[in-house]
Parts: structure tokens; sequence; C-alpha cells
């Protein structure tokens, strides 16, 4: 039986895919190469790194459209990685956003329940809290951009379907992943860059807006947990355990790639998070998760993979 990984192509999706073929699944993946959100070729870029992982299939599709015929392919459990991505873009594109994270999702849970899928796992993020996430999963939900507006609808969703139909799933809440392959469209990314080609790097805001930042590697291990519980029928927040100021974040990078930034303050922009601080004691409990890598080796190794690239 397979595992479906849908947005298999891009940042965390490809991640996924190689640690669940590496764990010997056999693994579904689903792009659609969106150029919307940031350059398809760098999915694509990734895509023809996974094609030839054991145990692996890509297919392009996208989910608003078209599905695999999931019977055939003997997927029992579906991660949901699919989404339009980023706050300040859902301002102008709201359509877009509707699209690809509420109604591409509600055909691909009816394709789910019409296949008797095993367990939905929703990835969700922190932006469904608002200003500040720093409570629990039981806290006010009070997105604050129109993306997370569209993120918490896709939560409230796969639960109605979850009440009312029978879905069986879970919800995972990601607090801003970084790590080795990061969007071009994030703030490490985009600071690395400017580092490394000694351009301005603009801080909204006074550079006091704090995030406690989640590797790559351990959002993946959470979902790999997440696949051999089962479903849940809640969210789980998925965080790093240390909570890091954008400024201190600068200093790290600086030191791990040897050059000074050039940095530019402009004012807050609307949507943005202040502060976030995951209380993962859900997912510990429940799942036995715990971050296993601290911000600053986190932050190097993403350091050393922009290095790397320029090599």
């Amino acid at each position: 039986m397979a595992v479906l990984v849908t947005g298999a192509a891009g940042f965390i999706g490809s991640h996924l895919v190689r640690a669940l073929s590496h764990l010997g699944e056999q693994v579904i993946g689903v792009d659609c190469f969106l150029d919307d959100s940031y350059d398809a070729g760098i999915k694509r870029k990734n895509a023809s790194e996974l094609e030839d992982l054991p145990g692996t299939t890509l297919i392009e599709a996208d989910i608003r459209r078209s599905m695999p015929d999931m019977s055939e392919l003997g997927v029992r459990t579906v991660v949901n990685l699919a989404a339009m991505p980023g706050l300040m873009k859902s301002w102008q594109h709201y359509d877009l956003y509707e699209s690809c994270n509420v109604s591409g999702l509600q055909r691909l849970v009816e394709q789910s329940l019409a296949n008797n899928v095993e367990h939905f796992i929703q990835i969700s993020t922190s932006s469904v809290y608002g200003r500040v996430a720093t409570g629990t999963e039981n806290d006010p939900l009070n997105p604050v951009s129109p993306y997370g507006v569209t993120k918490l609808a896709a939560e409230k969703l796969v639960a109605a379907y979850g009440t009312s139909q029978g879905l069986p799933f879970t919800v995972l809440r990601y607090f801003s992943v970084y790590g080795p392959g990061q969007r071009p469209d994030m703030a490490y990314h985009i600071l690395c860059e400017s580092i490394l080609s000694e351009s301005e790097f603009v801080v909204f805001g006074d550079g006091s807006q704090s995030r406690s930042n989640t590797h790559v590697s351990d959002v993946v291990a959470a979902t790999l947990l997440s696949i051999a519980a089962g479903p849940m029928h809640q969210p789980l927040n998925v965080a790093g355990g240390e909570v890091i100021t954008l400024l201190d974040a600068i200093k790290i990078l600086e030191n791990a790639i040897g050059r000074p930034a050039r940095i530019r303050f402009e004012p807050a922009r609307r949507g943005d998070q202040h502060h976030t601080h995951g209380n993962t004691h859900q997912i510990e409990r429940l799942l036995n998760y715990r971050a296993a890598i601290g911000v600053e080796d986190g932050l190097v190794s993403q350091a050393e993979w922009h290095l790397s690239q320029r090599s």
C-alpha cells in the first residue's frame, strides 16, 4: 500500500518523499509545478532528483482539476502538502489561494473517501492562530492574512468531512519551516542569498519579531510519526524547541557564511506574525515527537546548503 504526497516536488514535499523512500515505503508523488508561488523550474529540478528513488512514482497533476486513480495505485495514506504558500501575495490573489488551498482540497478529500483511504493528513500552518501563536491547539484561531484564512478553512473542511462522513484525518500545523532547499520566497533563503551577493536584505519591522523555527528534518520526522500512528482526528502543532528573533538569526547566518549582511529596515507588513512559540505538548504526548535540530545548527545547515549551490 502506498503513501500519496501532494506538493511532492516542493521544499517540504521533496524532503518527505526522500524520507519515505529511504524507509522502504511505496510513494506516489503528485505535483502540478505551479509557477505562481515561485519558479517551477526549482520544483522540476527537485522532481528530477526524486524520479529514481526506490519505490517512488511521480505524477504531474493539479488537484484542482484532476487526480490519479487512487484505487489503482493502492493508496492507504494521503499527505496533503499541495498549497499556495506565502502571506503577502494572498492579499492580491485571493482566488488563487482559495482554489489551491480549499477547492482543490475538497476534490482530494472526496477522492480519498471514495477510495477508502485509511489516513488523510492535512498540512496546516501556525498562521491560523494569527499575529501571535504561543499557546496550545485549543487557543483561538484568528488569522490575519487571506493565506491564513484559507488554511483555516482547509482545516475546518477536513474536520467537517471527518465528523459528517467519517474521514480518518490528522491536521499538522507546521511552524516556520526552514533548512536546505527552502523556498526562494522565504526569509532565510532571501537573507542567505543577499549575504552571498552582497545585496540589501529588507527587515520589515524592527527585527524583534521571533519564531520557533522548525527544521525541515523535524517536520518530516513529525509527519512520519503521524503516518505510523494513524488518524488522531485533531490538529497537532509541529514546532522547533527554540525561539529566535530575526536579528539573532541574521547574526548566525552572517557568521556561518563569513560575510556581513546589508540591512535596510522598512515598516512591518500587514499580515505578518510578530511572535510564535509552538506549544508541542500534544504531539509529544501522542506521537513522542521531539525536535532534534537546534536553531543554530539548523541555520548553519541552511547556510552550508546555499554555499554548496555556488561551488
